[in-house]
């Protein structure tokens, strides 16, 4: 009978220690796969940010200063259009920034056809 308890012990003990070691493993692989997706798409972002501020570099360099600034207002104008639609009234950020694109607006007319183009998408 003895025998039969520590055998019972001794399986539970195992139990709860590969599950312990099980679960830990599981939660630090999901975890670690969760970073390199976002790292992925962190690095796929500045990737274009990159190339659109080498190609905008490029056409300022050759004089072909509207066709940078025609580059450079795609990204504003996309952002434009998602945040002030979506802007939450307690974020600060995104309010000082659609400001300062509506500040860039008046002065800049290839901004501003590039925004009414992406809203009347």
């Amino acid at each position: 009978m003895k025998i039969l308890i520590a055998c019972a012990v001794s399986l539970l003990v195992g139990c709860v220690i590969g599950y312990y070691i099980g679960y830990s493993y599981y939660e630090k692989r999901v975890t670690n796969r969760a970073v390199e997706q976002m790292m992925l798409g962190i690095e796929s972002s500045d990737g274009v940010q990159a190339a659109r501020a080498i190609r905008s570099i490029e056409l300022i360099g050759s004089g072909e200063t509207q066709k940078a600034v025609q580059l450079l207002s795609r990204p504003i104008a996309d952002y434009y259009c998602f945040y002030s639609i979506h802007a939450g009234t307690n974020e600060d950020r995104p309010l000082k920034i659609l400001t300062m694109i509506e500040q860039l607006v008046r002065t800049n007319k290839i901004v501003a056809d590039e925004i009414s183009n992406q809203m009347a998408k």
